[in-house]
């Protein structure tokens, strides 16, 4: 891409895309039981992106509302993991970073839900760590819901 402050990403099957014109507010890895479970995997890295600057292209997300303040999105016809949308985060939309087409442009922030880490999944990277939510964001998670 020649435009740094262009990304762009989407599903396993090419169904869903989405473009961000503008470099992520942040990156976040958690460690909470609804994102392993949503993604089938330890932990789940996600970049914030401003929503003005975001669109879907091609076929839109499907949703699932996961708990009383947030939904979780998928493709309906592959069922990639794509983002999460929280009601206190209006701002932004959270993408998966594994559905970034370039995924090393961005970067991680900090680790949050580490009090949720499966114990044998460790990473040894120098960045901060949150027992619960990051303070650097408004946050009614739970972890489990």
């Amino acid at each position: 891409m020649s435009d740094e402050s262009v990304f762009e990403g989407g599903c396993l099957c090419g169904a869903v895309r989405y473009r961000a014109q503008a470099q992520p507010v942040r990156g976040v890895m958690c460690h909470c039981r609804m994102c392993r479970r949503h993604s089938g995997a330890p932990a789940l890295a996600f970049v914030h992106f401003p929503i003005e600057s975001f669109q879907w292209l091609g076929e839109m997300p499907s949703w699932f509302r996961s708990s009383a303040n947030a939904e979780r999105g998928f493709c309906s016809r592959c069922g990639s993991t794509l983002g999460m949308r929280e009601d206190v985060l209006a701002d932004r939309v959270q993408v998966c970073i594994g559905s970034l087409d370039e995924p090393a442009r961005v970067r991680i922030d900090d680790h949050v839900w580490t009090g949720s880490r499966v114990p044998w999944f460790d990473t040894r990277d120098a960045l901060p760590r949150f027992e619960r939510s990051s303070t650097a964001v408004a946050s009614l998670a739970s972890g489990d819901d």
